[in-house]
């Protein structure tokens, strides 16, 4: 796994969101910039619908209680909902480059699972959303601990 440079990564805490709370309810907006590579995570109560562009390069990922255990679920919108481009492509980029969203969360966040270290072994799920059967899938990608 290709690491990040940690001074590409900038995080802006939103709302009612502060570095180690709350937890359920927080959610990830992960964005970038395809000139400076820079990775940009907004942590907040609602997802930064102010920071995603036509081109729907985000991935959303929010904490969420599923049964007894905390996961990670998150999604990307690989085609259809007025999304342009090949569905092919979009889903190979996304697929490729998912864990350094994943380390780019991880480490915009760190001071909450500094806090709560017990929260690495959260599992996370992202659903890769498409109008086209073949690319709407959901993806186990490990635990958050695995991209530290």
């Amino acid at each position: 796994m290709r690491e990040i440079n940690p001074l590409n990564v900038f995080v802006q805490y939103r709302d009612i969101v502060k570095p180690c709370d709350p937890l359920i309810g927080r959610k990830y907006t992960i964005t970038h910039s395809d000139t400076t590579a820079d990775l940009f995570v907004f942590v907040a109560s609602n997802y930064a619908d102010d920071k995603i562009t036509d081109i729907r390069d985000e991935v959303r990922v929010a904490w969420e209680q599923h049964e007894k255990e905390l996961i990670l679920i998150g999604s990307v919108t690989v085609s259809g909902y007025g999304v342009e481009g090949n569905a092919n492509i979009r889903n190979s980029i996304f697929y490729k480059e998912m864990p350094i969203a994943l380390q780019a969360l991880r480490l915009a966040d760190r001071f909450l699972f500094d806090n709560m270290p017990k929260l690495d072994d959260t599992p996370i799920f992202i659903h890769f959303i498409s109008s086209s059967p073949v690319y709407n899938k959901m993806y186990d990608f490990g635990t958050i601990g695995d991209y530290k």
